[in-house]
C-alpha cells in the first residue's frame, strides 16, 4: 500500500471538516475572504488525493489567522496539526510516513478530548449557577426540547458527566474501539446544532484517523451491501425527522445536513462491527502528541490561554481568580493580563465605554483591537493607565501607532511582537465566579 492509498480515506474526512470549518461566520470578517478561497480550494484538491499542496494550503492558512486574524479557536490549531502531520507524509511518500500521520492526527484529537477535561476540573465548572456544562444545556434544551414543561436545571452532576464522558472518549480512541464513533456523535451533535457549529467536524477527522485498516474494510463492506446502504440513509433520514419535530421546523439547511450525516454515521458505525482495533502509535505519534499537551498546558504558567482546548471550561487562570482544582497559582510563570485602573476617553463623551475599560482584563492585542474600532477624531486622546506584567503604564493616547512604547519591557515576548495573535481571553470581567465565557 503507497502512501497515498493509506492516507485517502482519512484525507478526504479531513478535507470535508476544512470545508465544513470554512463556512464558519468568522470568515466573513474582512481579511479572511483570500485565505478562505485558499483553505477551501486546498480541500478540495485532498478530496481528490492527499496532495502536499492541498495539506500546505490549509497548514498555511490556519497559520496566517492564527498569528495575524486574532483566531481563537482550538480546532484551528487541532487542523493545522493534522495539516502539517498529513503535509509531512505526503513529501516523504512512505507508507511508514502514512502510518505515522494517522497516529500522530489520533493522538492529538485524544489529547483534546484530555486537555478538555483537566481545565473543566475547576470550581465555577462545577458550579451549577455559573458552568458552561449548564450553558450548554440550556441551549440545547432551548433548541430541542422547548416544549417541555418548566423542571428544574441538572445540577453539578452535569459538569461530572462531561468530564467523565470526554475522558472516556480520549481512552476510546487511543483503544480503537468501536464505541468512540457512536458515543462522540452523540457528545458533538447537541453541540453542532447550538454552540460549536464545526467543532465536530473537526474531531471526527481525529477519528476517521484512528480506524484501522480492517475498521476500513467493514465500514466498505457494509457501505457496499444495499440493505445496509438503505439501513444507513433510514438513520440519516429518521436524525432529521427527529430533529425537526423536536426543534419545532427545519432550521438553518447547514445543520440539518449535519444532523442527517451524523445519523448515517451513527448507524454506519453500528454496522461496521464491534471489533476492536488499535492504531499502532509510533514514537513520531506520541513525540507529536507531546509537544500538543505541553502547549495545552500553558495556561497554567500564564503565558497564554487561547487554543489550549480550553473552550467552555470556566477555567480562570489570573491570579485574584485563580480556580483550577489541578493546579497551583504558584505556577503562574506571571500574571498574563493587562489591568486598566484609570481610562480617559476624549472628553468624557463615552463613560460606559470607561468603565468598559477599568472592568474589563486586557491584553495587548485586544488593545490593538481596541484602537482599530474606537479611535475616531472626536473621541481622541484614550488615556490608559494601569498595571501590566507586575508594572504600571500610562499610555497617552491608544490611538498613536506607537501607544505599545509605553507598556513596560517586562519580559518577553515583547508588547508589539505578532500584536494580532490572540493569546488570551478577551471579553473576560475581573470579577470572579463570572458566568460562563467562550
Amino acid at each position: 500500500m503507497t502512501a497515498d492509498a493509506a492516507l485517502r480515506p482519512w484525507g478526504r474526512a479531513f478535507a470535508v471538516a476544512v470545508l465544513i470549518h470554512a463556512h464558519l461566520p468568522d470568515y466573513d470578517e474582512p481579511g479572511l475572504g483570500g485565505p478562505r478561497l485558499l483553505k477551501v480550494a486546498g480541500a478540495l484538491l485532498l478530496l481528490w488525493r492527499p496532495h502536499a499542496l492541498g495539506f500546505a494550503l490549509c497548514l498555511g492558512t490556519s497559520l496566517y489567522t492564527l498569528l495575524t486574524q486574532r483566531d481563537v479557536l482550538t480546532q484551528q490549531v487541532l487542523l493545522a496539526c493534522m495539516a502539517a502531520a498529513g503535509l509531512a507524509a505526503a513529501l516523504r511518500g512512505t507508507r511508514g510516513a502514512a502510518r505515522a500521520a494517522l497516529g500522530a492526527c489520533t493522538v492529538v484529537t485524544a489529547a483534546t478530548y484530555l486537555l478538555a477535561a483537566v481545565h473543566k476540573v475547576n470550581t465555577d465548572f462545577f458550579d451549577p449557577h455559573v458552568s458552561c456544562a449548564q450553558h450548554a444545556w440550556t441551549q440545547i434544551e432551548a433548541f430541542w426540547f422547548a416544549w417541555l414543561p418548566p423542571h428544574d436545571p441538572p445540577g453539578a452532576w452535569l459538569a461530572g458527566a462531561v468530564v467523565a464522558l470526554e475522558v472516556a472518549l480520549a481512552a476510546l480512541l487511543l483503544l480503537g474501539s468501536p464505541l468512540s464513533w457512536p458515543l462522540g456523535l452523540a457528545f458533538h451533535l447537541p453541540l453542532t446544532v447550538t454552540l460549536a457549529p464545526a467543532f465536530g467536524a473537526v474531531m471526527l477527522a481525529g477519528y476517521a484517523a484512528s480506524m484501522g485498516p480492517r475498521t476500513l474494510v467493514r465500514w466498505r463492506r457494509a457501505l457496499r451491501t444495499a440493505s445496509h446502504r438503505r439501513l444507513v440513509a433510514a438513520a440519516g433520514a429518521v436524525a432529521l425527522l427527529l430533529d425537526v419535530l423536536a426543534h419545532g421546523g427545519f432550521g438553518p439547511w447547514d445543520g440539518r445536513v449535519k444532523v442527517a450525516a451524523a445519523g448515517a454515521l451513527f448507524a454506519l458505525a453500528l454496522l461496521g462491527g464491534r471489533r476492536r482495533e488499535r492504531r499502532p502509535l509510533g514514537r513520531a505519534a506520541w513525540a507529536f502528541g507531546a509537544l500538543y499537551v505541553a502547549h495545552g498546558l500553558l495556561p497554567y504558567t500564564g503565558l497564554k490561554f487561547q487554543h489550549t482546548a480550553a473552550m467552555l471550561s470556566n477555567l480562570r487562570i489570573d491570579p485574584a481568580c485563580h480556580n483550577s482544582l489541578l493546579f497551583s497559582p504558584a505556577l503562574l510563570v506571571r500574571d498574563p493580563y493587562l489591568y486598566v485602573d484609570e481610562a480617559s476617553i476624549g472628553q468624557g463623551q463615552r463613560p460606559e465605554r470607561e468603565r468598559v475599560l477599568r472592568e474589563t482584563l486586557w491584553n495587548v492585542a485586544a488593545l490593538y483591537a481596541a484602537q482599530a474600532n474606537w479611535c475616531v477624531p472626536e473621541l481622541r486622546p484614550i488615556a490608559l493607565r494601569g498595571q501590566w506584567r507586575g508594572q504600571p503604564f500610562d499610555i497617552p493616547d491608544l490611538c498613536e501607532a506607537d501607544f505599545a512604547d509605553h507598556l513596560p519591557d517586562a519580559g518577553w515576548p515583547p508588547a508589539d511582537l505578532l500584536p494580532w495573535y490572540q493569546a488570551l481571553q478577551k471579553n473576560l470581567p475581573r470579577t470572579c465566579h463570572m458566568a460562563c465565557v467562550h
